[in-house]
């Protein structure tokens, strides 16, 4: 897995960014938006200029950063402000009213269905039972630049459009980010579905998550029937529900629905785990997985390896499935795919764990050959 935690603090190693463009390049079919010779079919030509015109807005404006200090005490966004801001959208859902942000790319491609990515929690522990912080020590700033260029790489690798949509209170979103997992956000994140649908004329979506925007995306998968590919990486999907009368305090099972999915012949769903997970247990993940086969539908568990110390973020497997599975690749074509990049992950787990040993054992001959202070303090007596 390859971002730690919460997803915005950790680097992956160059050579896997490479690696998942390499396998899906020059060997794919166009898009089924497009004519044989490449070109965009007549009828795509009023999205295709919609999508232009959104993307330049955003290449207008400046990269932001977004605060931590802002994330956690949840943020408030007035409709004005939200109108001043590119691509975003006004929503009043269960009673409440968001302004939610999305950052949509076309660096790849573009299509009538897009790739629609859901990112894991902020690194923040949540006290359930006063609704508040309680460790706060790994939570980090966001540069809207990273957002965007999560937006690029699936677009690029999938060959088509891309949207990163921030969660509730993450990602320049309105909202308290203690509502995650909550049926709050669940509604949100449906309602912002539609109305992208709408603004942008859209058939459906792809969708991808990590962590608990996988738990989010695949609560999605029970509510819609619009969803082609669906890529689920380290997600806990398979959990109990919790009945509030506060929907921002109601918990759901992603995998309360499977009776529903299993009948979608539209969806194509992949699990992506790490079975050392330390953040997601992995039967959370297999648990959705059963449940699924169970209902007679069959659903790819695909176990990779995580170059975080969490073994937990998945990002980058989670978009070469996702581009395989929207470039129409078999369940077999993008399992050596994902067995490839999980070769090089390996490798580069040894080396580092290599890097460790030298380094300990550098460390422990420099404490051996060090004249004891005591011993010298006494000499000079």
């Amino acid at each position: 897995m390859l971002e730690r935690g919460g997803n915005f603090n950790y680097a992956a190693p160059p050579f896997l960014h490479r690696a998942f463009l390499m396998l899906y390049a020059k060997r794919n079919c166009p898009p089924a938006d497009r004519a044989p010779s490449g070109r965009l079919r007549p009828s795509r030509i009023l999205s295709a200029i919609l999508l232009v015109g959104a993307v330049l807005a955003t290449t207008g404006a400046g990269a932001e950063i977004i605060k931590k200090e802002d994330m956690l005490r949840g943020i408030t966004i007035t409709r004005p402000q939200c109108d001043a801001t590119p691509q975003t959208l006004w929503l009043n859902v269960d009673g409440r009213d968001f302004c939610v942000r999305y950052y949509l790319s076309t660096a790849g491609g573009e299509g009538p269905r897009p790739i629609v990515f859901l990112d894991g929690d902020q690194n923040v522990k949540l006290d359930g039972k006063t609704w508040s912080w309680k460790d706060t020590s790994e939570a980090n700033d966001v540069d809207t630049d990273d957002l965007m260029g999560k937006a690029d790489r699936f677009s690029k690798v999938a060959k088509t459009t891309a949207i990163f949509v921030g969660r509730i209170g993450l990602g320049g979103s309105s909202g308290n980010h203690t509502a995650r997992h909550t049926l709050l956000e669940l509604h949100l994140m449906n309602a912002v579905l539609d109305v992208l649908k709408q603004r942008h004329g859209f058939e459906g979506f792809h969708l991808a998550g990590q962590s608990g925007g996988s738990k989010v995306s695949g609560g999605l998968l029970g509510l819609r029937r619009d969803i082609a590919c669906a890529a689920l990486g380290s997600g806990p999907l398979a959990t109990q529900n919790v009945k509030n009368s506060d929907p921002g305090r109601s918990f759901y099972d992603a995998s309360q629905n499977v009776s529903l999915m299993a009948k979608d012949h539209l969806l194509r769903p992949f699990v992506i785990s790490d079975k050392t997970d330390k953040k997601v247990p992995v039967a959370q993940q297999t648990g959705f997985v059963d449940k699924m086969r169970a209902a007679g539908r069959k659903v790819p568990q695909l176990f990779v390896e995580a170059t975080d110390d969490d073994h937990h973020g998945v990002q980058r497997y989670t978009e070469l499935v996702a581009g395989g599975c929207i470039l129409g690749k078999s369940d077999e074509e993008i399992a050596r795919a994902v067995s490839i990049m999980v070769k090089r992950s390996a490798e580069y787990n040894e080396m580092r764990r290599k890097e460790a040993g030298a380094k300990d054992s550098i460390l422990a001959a420099a404490r051996q050959s060090a004249p004891d202070p005591s011993v010298a303090a006494a000499g000079k007596k």
